[in-house]
């Protein structure tokens, strides 16, 4: 394979929407679009061909080339041209790249990163036994167009590079030397040795997701974190060849290492909100853009099982990549004698109370102790519902009654009375009864949902194949009625006299009335209901 060839595949990136405040890295795009020929990248990115950013050669806009050598790295760089940053910025890289070297390999455990022995933009050889960093205004790296599909990388912090499609575990890594990029709008320079070589200037900056700051202004928050996300990267390619088995983790693992690498700069707020959008969607379907927010779930198993937690994962990969992560977490928590349902679930609850509610319940009862400040979690408000039983899956749904018929996963309460919370496991029917009869006097109630593993670690939550209706007796909300057969298609009601009041039909195994038609339809006073016209019939009372 030619060096060209590899790394018109090979490239792992952090990088910004151009059009877009924050980060978001396009390695899932740039890897599914060149697996799966896709069609041209939508998201994050400029066509090349809007306007071109440079008419020479790599080598024609950079002179001097110096280095900066560390215990483990060597960093090349320039003091002029298009890629020139400041010494205090090199500084800053290299005290950073020690810092996330020493967190990786020695906290959390994970394999040293092997460096290229050329650099790849500037084309320096690299000192026996270091990893080579360069500096340079990404956007105009050598051979641009070819690594980033004929478009531009619209804003990238840093990039890890994979020597070849092949050789994922032998990379470098790129940090951009300011933090700006390259707008179409931007202004054309000359080089002063070379006129006729010419370049757009960067001059957009790079910003912070959630509060706008300028990044190229503080640059050293900048470096901080792209310095701890991209030096993970380098690690995770020791396990996994990302090419051939991509896997969300990549990227949520390596947010959430940049979170506990520098818990101040916050960006990953911006993440956890997109990913808080599509909850409801099995984990494994999330899309790319949307893998970062998962990093609450490392810094869940950080806080609550052990820090060096994620090694043993990529360990799992390395001996068997075809499997998926929620399988290997399962399999981690079980050698440590972890009922890997119970953990995901108690990450569901605790996740359950991000944002607004966060007060409800004790800080030390929270994911992370920045999870006041993220987003408000998403509940879906339904009558009536049936919880997915998805494998690695979690919902939660605000108010409603949920049929447990069929559900087969991990389920819980939240009940809300004056600003507080209490946290309710559903182990049957009757505990979800006993919710239903108080949920009228609740502030709220928040149903909580989760299955991480096959059926091996799945309990069947319903057992009881009575009829029944909740609440009763009834005083306000809705009246359901479950489990209903499914060769039935309505409930008939009859008062004591044995006179049909309702005939409401139904699909399913729940059928619930809202509280307006109860009150039309029903006085107080003691009813019968049963599926179909005949079989025996079930009593439930109104009281109002």
């Amino acid at each position: 394979m030619t060096r060209l060839t590899a790394l018109i595949l090979g490239i792992l990136i952090a990088c910004t929407g151009a059009f877009a405040h924050g980060r978001n890295c396009a390695t899932a795009n740039l890897f599914h679009h060149k697996q799966y020929n896709r069609g041209p990248l939508q998201a994050h990115t400029q066509k090349a061909d809007l306007f071109k950013i440079a008419n020479c050669p790599a080598e024609n806009y950079y002179n001097k080339v110096l280095s900066q050598k560390t215990e483990h790295f060597q960093i090349f760089y320039t003091l002029e041209g298009p890629h020139a940053t400041k010494k205090a910025f090199v500084d800053s890289v290299a005290v950073n790249l020690e810092r996330a070297y020493t967190m990786h390999t020695k906290e959390l455990g994970m394999s040293q990163p092997i460096g290229s022995t050329k650099t790849h933009h500037f084309n320096e050889d690299v000192d026996k036994g270091l990893y080579p960093v360069e500096i340079i205004d990404v956007d105009l790296i050598r051979d641009a167009s070819s690594i980033f599909l004929g478009q531009t990388c619209g804003g990238c912090f840093g990039l890890t590079l994979p020597k070849n499609k092949i050789t994922t575990d032998t990379t470098q890594l790129f940090i951009d030397n300011d933090f700006k990029y390259i707008s179409s709008i931007g202004n054309r320079k000359s080089m002063a040795n070379n006129p006729e070589c010419t370049y757009i200037e960067a001059s957009i900056p790079l910003t912070q997701q959630t509060t706008g700051e300028d990044f190229s202004k503080n640059w050293d928050k900048a470096i901080r974190i792209t310095t701890f996300h991209e030096m993970y990267h380098a690690s995770q390619l020791r396990y996994l060849n990302m090419f051939n088995y991509w896997t969300f983790w990549f990227e949520a693992s390596a947010t959430g290492v940049e979170e506990l690498g520098d818990p101040n700069v916050n960006d990953y707020f911006g993440y956890i909100a997109n990913t808080f959008k599509q909850i409801g969607t099995p984990i494994n379907s999330l899309a790319d853009s949307d893998a970062y927010g998962m990093s609450t779930l490392y810094l869940y198993l950080f806080n609550n099982v052990e820090k060096k937690f994620d090694k043993e994962i990529w360990n799992g990969f390395k001996q068997n990549h075809e499997q998926s992560f929620d399988i290997h977490l399962a399999k981690y928590l079980s050698k440590k004698k972890l009922n890997a349902d119970s953990v995901f679930h108690d990450y569901a609850v605790r996740l359950s109370f991000s944002g607004s509610r966060s007060s409800a319940i004790n800080k030390t009862d929270w994911v992370y102790a920045d999870e006041g400040n993220w987003t408000t979690i998403r509940y879906a408000n339904v009558p009536s519902f049936e919880p997915d039983t998805t494998r690695f899956l979690f919902s939660y749904y605000a108010g409603g009654y949920p049929d447990f018929t069929r559900y087969k996963g991990d389920a819980s309460a939240a009940i809300y009375r004056k600003g507080k919370a209490s946290i309710v496991p559903i182990k049957s029917t009757n505990t979800a009864d006993s919710i239903y009869s108080t949920m009228s006097s609740a502030d709220s109630t928040i149903w909580i949902f989760s299955r991480l593993g096959e059926s091996d670690f799945v309990k069947t939550l319903y057992t009881n194949g009575k009829l029944r209706a909740y609440p009763t007796p009834w005083r306000e909300g809705s009246l359901c009625f479950t489990p209903l057969p499914r060769d039935k298609d309505y409930v008939e009601i009859r008062n004591r006299r044995g006179a049909i009041v309702m005939h409401e039909k139904y699909q399913g195994t729940l059928l619930c009335i809202e509280e307006n038609k109860v009150r039309e339809k029903m006085a107080p006073g003691v009813y019968w209901f049963r599926a179909g016209n005949s079989g025996k019939a079930e009593k439930f009372m109104i009281v109002y």
